[in-house]
């Protein structure tokens, strides 16, 4: 168990809220010292502030008080220039003449311009919300019209970079604007009727202009059928290219984990049956496996990855190079002893076909994995498995047939 003494997890959804009751605490401890040392205005967003100051007030006094407050909490401070400074999204540009100050949008160095690629196989939704959402932003933030004139030809030239056509931004400008003006000036008086509709999802696969076809045949027959229903439909692209490519390399079967496994003899018809969480090899290595069983698949792995490069010995700090690992061997050969498949090898002196083990199933949830482990036993009633079940087959309590399960022999 790890008991956190300071602080909040990372991520943790109680987070913003600490962090609000924190600083509104330090707020009302140092509030009125900090007044008295020329703070003028104070804004707060969750932990970022915003703060007029007097003219000869010493940013560095006020920073070491707030940093002062509590071991664990550092304050940084970032001062204007040229009338000019960055909080969060903002860009606050502070106007002498007219004694006040005017927004826009502002941009992290690492903003990479980067949006869904009109070209893209997507429907055309998706492709609409980035322009949309800047749009919204620059409404909402920038002060005058000259910067939101600045903004819309930023937007623009972002969506150009990205192959939108130009044509397509403008009718987004155009519509945001209105929608924008008729919301500031016009006074709705009429009562919001409450929509008593039973909304309903529905996923359509994205199929270019028949998935709309689609749409709106579907919408049509339930408007008449069913108009108790509000059906929202959302459309789903098909899987990229990458999808029908294997980027990673496959793992060999004994390095695998997870799995149900099946062992048979080289000299009769006895098998065996089990389940493992860990890797494959350990697990036949406490049956009574070989070591060196998989050595020659590990180095022909090995040989691949390292073929016509030259092999240096690794550089190893004398720590690690005098480092020797304990291993309990007498755990070990007990464990060995006690296994069903030991004791057949030494009543009858055959040997198990340890190299050509099959993994029958792989699940990473253990519950069904017993389940499938149980079902196997059940269906094939392995002679050297010692129970007839991991766990109670309720749903299934005589099994399956085999036809249904996975065939250990292929």
């Amino acid at each position: 168990m790890y008991i956190q003494h300071n602080g909040v997890a990372m991520g943790a959804p109680l987070a913003s809220v600490i962090a609000d009751i924190f600083m509104t605490y330090l707020e009302i401890t140092l509030m009125d010292k900090l007044t008295q040392l020329g703070v003028c205005e104070w804004y707060r967003y969750v932990d970022d502030t915003f703060v007029f100051i007097n003219k000869d007030a010493n940013v560095d006094n006020l920073l070491s008080i707030v940093n002062e407050f509590h071991p664990s909490i550092k304050f940084t401070r970032k001062i204007e220039d040229n009338d000019k400074l960055e909080f969060l999204n903002v860009h606050v540009i502070r106007s002498p003449e007219q004694q006040c100050s005017e927004t826009t949008i502002y941009r992290r160095p690492t903003f990479t311009e980067l949006l869904t690629n009109w070209n893209s196989y997507v429907p055309i939704q998706y492709k609409k919300v980035g322009i949309v959402s800047m749009v919204n932003r620059a409404l909402n933030i920038c002060s005058t019209y000259k910067h939101l004139e600045d903004e819309f030809n930023e937007i623009r030239r972002i969506g150009l970079l990205n192959n939108y056509p130009l044509s397509f931004i403008d009718t987004i400008i155009g519509i945001k604007l209105s929608q924008h003006r008729n919301k500031t000036f016009t006074k709705i008086d009429t009562p919001i009727i409450e929509n008593d509709k039973k909304k309903i999802y529905v996923e359509i696969p994205f199929i270019q202009s028949s998935t709309i076809g689609l749409k709106n045949k579907i919408k049509h027959l339930t408007n008449k059928s069913r108009p108790d229903l509000d059906i929202q439909f959302f459309f789903k692209p098909p899987s990229s290219t990458q999808a029908f490519f294997q980027n990673k390399d496959p793992i060999v079967k004994h390095m695998k984990s997870d799995v149900v496994y099946y062992v048979k003899c080289n000299d009769c018809t006895h098998s065996y049956i089990g389940k493992t969480e860990r890797q494959c090899i350990r697990r036949l290595n406490e049956h009574g496996a070989p070591k060196t069983a998989y050595q020659q698949q590990c180095n022909h792995v090995s040989d691949d990855l390292n073929h016509n490069s030259n092999i240096q010995e690794l550089r190893r700090s004398s720590r690690i190079r005098n480092k020797t690992t304990i291993t309990n061997d007498n755990n070990s050969d007990n464990m060995i002893a006690k296994s069903s498949i030991t004791q057949h090898e030494k009543e009858t002196g055959h040997h198990m076909d340890w190299s050509n083990f099959q993994v029958i199933w792989q699940d990473n949830h253990y519950y069904r994995l017993l389940v499938k482990e149980s079902l196997l036993i059940k269906a094939y009633e392995p002679e050297l498995n010692k129970t007839t079940h991991s766990v109670p087959l309720l749903v299934f309590p005589d099994g399956l047939p085999r036809v249904l399960l996975p065939n250990p022999d292929l």
